[in-house]
């Protein structure tokens, strides 16, 4: 029996909370195979970053081919002071919704522990997965990223510095059903306006990527959080309190976990440059669009997540599964493998 047939706990969801404050925005895109606007990355990270720190960096990743084939590496990226060489007309081209600082060693993180800042909200697949009644502000920017599929840019007046205020805005836009759950976490990349969409799908008849296009460009139109909550019908204020920890409960070893989801075949790698990061794939991945099997990362308990641990998949078949849900799957497999050796 695949460790994948296993189902998690069920949970009691939440009625919908679709937008209501405010009206549904028109929005004009171009027709047909209409030139898109000219932005070049460089020019839409000056209005995006404008005014940052000295002690932190925006941060870039880009790579050749289709999405689906990359090694994993390719995702790390680097800090965009200097312009990176894998940022190219050809390439996919991806940049961060924060900027980050230096860790420990010195050295510039893309990673939760070295976060300073939130500057732009990205509502992602658009057209495909989002209807466009959803948007309740007018975009700072619009990019089709593949036919008939946009990204929408949400420019802020001045960076959110406060975290929880920042991931508390994010995924109120996701439960408000602005953008899909994979575009959650203040490490989420999202797609600069100019590049290629390298996925083998969105390939044309000669063989090419998808040349993205830019439909709307407005730098100056820009939102502060409490607006775009506000537009969006959700209390920001309440959303960013914190959670207090559960008492009497305690996490299952992280050896544990890593040793377990290594037995069933579905631990990969820790990943470098994240702290107590491993990749893996998901007990649910047969559930994924394509049945994808990347994208999914799991933490071991540390400080920075109170001593629980973490589960973050990008699909948004798993948007509502958390470190419960992979602490019970994981019980399930060592419950089972006790029974057998009995």
């Amino acid at each position: 029996m695949s460790p994948a047939a296993i189902v998690p706990r069920t949970k009691k969801k939440a009625p919908s909370a679709r937008p209501s404050v405010a009206n549904p925005v028109q929005v004009k895109l171009l027709k047909g195979k209409a030139k898109g606007i000219e932005l070049s990355c460089v020019d839409f990270l000056a209005h995006v970053f404008a005014g940052i720190g000295a002690d932190e960096v925006p941060w870039l990743a880009g790579f050749p081919g289709d999405v689906a084939k990359a090694p994993h590496s390719v995702w790390f990226g680097s800090p965009a002071i200097p312009m990176p060489r894998f940022i190219r007309p050809d390439h996919n081209n991806y940049v961060c919704v924060s900027t980050f600082k230096r860790a420990e060693d010195g050295r510039y993180r893309r990673r939760k522990d070295c976060w300073a800042g939130l500057h732009m909200v990205l509502l992602d697949d658009l057209g495909s997965k989002i209807p466009f009644d959803a948007l309740r502000l007018e975009p700072s920017c619009i990019v089709e990223t593949s036919p008939k599929n946009w990204q929408i840019w949400y420019l802020l007046q001045r960076p959110e510095r406060d975290p929880l205020k920042a991931e508390a805005l994010i995924n109120g836009l996701i439960k408000a059903g602005a953008s899909d759950p994979g575009a959650g976490a203040l490490t989420r990349y999202g797609r600069l306006p100019t590049g290629s969409n390298g996925k083998a799908k969105h390939q044309g008849k000669d063989g090419k990527p998808f040349s993205q296009r830019v439909h709307v460009w407005e730098p100056s139109r820009r939102y502060t959080p409490e607006q775009i909550a506000q537009a969006y019908g959700f209390d920001l204020e309440a959303a960013s309190k914190p959670r207090a920890q559960r008492k009497g409960t305690k996490p299952i070893s992280a050896n544990r976990h890593v040793e377990v989801l290594d037995a069933a075949g579905l631990y990969i790698r820790p990943i470098s440059g994240m702290h107590g990061a491993h990749q893996i794939i998901c007990p649910w991945w047969e559930q994924h669009t394509d049945k994808d099997q990347t994208g999914t990362i799991y933490f071991i308990p540390d400080e920075h997540n109170g001593g629980r641990g973490g589960f973050k998949c990008q699909h948004g078949h798993c948007a509502d599964r958390s470190i419960a849900d992979l602490d019970y799957f994981i019980l399930t497999l060592r419950r089972r493998a006790a029974r057998a050796a009995a």
